[in-house]
């Protein structure tokens, strides 16, 4: 498994925000480039499109979203370029990116106590349609690797599924009755 363009998405506890109001967030991230590791380049909402990709912060490596996707609030983390490493450890670098992403901005101040975000499901995409095809050979050789991630971040408590279609890509979802601080998902 070779993929290294990673989606990784973690769900808001609600959503009860205009798209909008993240533009200026992500315009202040670009400004100071508070993203470790990411060159960040624009902003664009696209909140018109119902369930779409929302607020998209885009940097050379990887988009960052707060996408309404599933028909749910959530920071979606989409690597573009290739990190070092094995699969294992590009997938998990995603994870990691995300709930970095996800508690920077639950601590700005426009968003303190307002956004909170949900650790207990994650939902991952494998966001390559040429060395990750929807089929199940794809699910086979990626599964082992994201319960090994699954574990990791949740010990016992994780569950993972997987879904595809010819239409759609491969997805994992890890599930868990555990649901610990994004600082101390992304250490793990």
């Amino acid at each position: 498994m070779d993929v290294f363009k990673i989606a990784v998405k973690v769900f808001a506890s609600a959503d009860h925000f205009a798209s909008d109001q993240f533009v200026p967030i992500f315009q202040h991230w670009i400004r100071d480039q508070s993203v470790e590791g990411h060159r960040l380049i624009d902003v664009a909402d696209y909140g018109h499109v119902v369930n779409g990709p929302g607020t998209v912060l885009i940097s050379s490596e990887a988009n960052f979203y707060m996408d309404r996707a599933e028909s749910r609030l959530g920071l979606l983390y989409v690597r573009k370029l290739p990190n070092e490493g094995s699969f294992e450890n590009r997938l998990a670098a995603a994870v990691k990116e995300a709930a970095k992403a996800a508690a920077r901005l639950e601590g700005e101040p426009e968003m303190k106590g307002k956004l909170k975000f949900k650790t207990d499901e994650l939902l991952i995409r494998l966001n390559d349609r040429l060395l990750a095809p929807a089929n199940e050979q794809t699910v086979k050789a990626a599964k082992p690797t994201v319960e090994a991630l699954a574990k990791k971040l949740f010990g016992d408590k994780a569950k993972v599924e997987s879904r595809f279609t010819p239409e759609t890509q491969v997805e994992f979802w890890i599930r868990s009755t555990e649901n610990p601080p994004l600082a101390t998902l992304a250490a793990r």
